[in-house]
């Protein structure tokens, strides 16, 4: 007995059905590992800013150095990254040290900070992802600090 092998019709239109199933996901996947890897960059950048502004205030504690300077010291360090945030705000105030999280000190200045007193600098917003309306992920409210004791007066 001789078996004839059947012929099947072509299945182009299916292949391009499931591939673009398959490629829809994995683009999808793709493109929220890209925008968890940003967003992980973003806070490093941002930690290593409050860091480096309360690092300027705790020196300059009791010269004369203002908010805007300290907010500047952080602005340079953020750089480009600040434009994902909106609401942006940076805070500067005395705080307790060794307190987490850190809270301000009623009536009293950061620029009076007695030495080994806590100063903290804090960035506050909301961050945006880039392609957050295509993979379904709003907006998140950033809040990071970083404390370091007062080394003047």
């Amino acid at each position: 007995m001789v078996l004839h092998p059947r012929k099947t019709g072509r299945r182009r239109a299916a292949t391009i059905v499931e591939m673009t199933f398959v490629l829809s996901i994995f683009l999808l996947f793709l493109l929220g590992i890209l925008e968890y890897g940003r967003y992980l960059f973003f806070m490093h950048v941002a930690a290593n800013a409050t860091a480096q502004g309360a690092r300027y205030a705790v020196v300059h504690t009791g010269d004369g150095t203002t908010l805007a300077q300290v907010k500047s010291q952080v602005d340079t360090i953020l750089g480009s990254q600040k434009s994902f945030l909106t609401g942006y705000t940076v805070s500067v105030f005395p705080t307790q040290a060794g307190v987490s999280p850190p809270t301000a000190v009623a009536g009293a200045n950061w620029n009076d900070a007695q030495f080994g007193a806590g100063i903290c600098v804090k960035i506050t917003g909301s961050y945006t992802f880039v392609a957050g309306n295509l993979i379904g992920v709003g907006p998140k409210n950033i809040d990071v600090s970083a404390v370091m004791t007062s080394e003047a007066n």
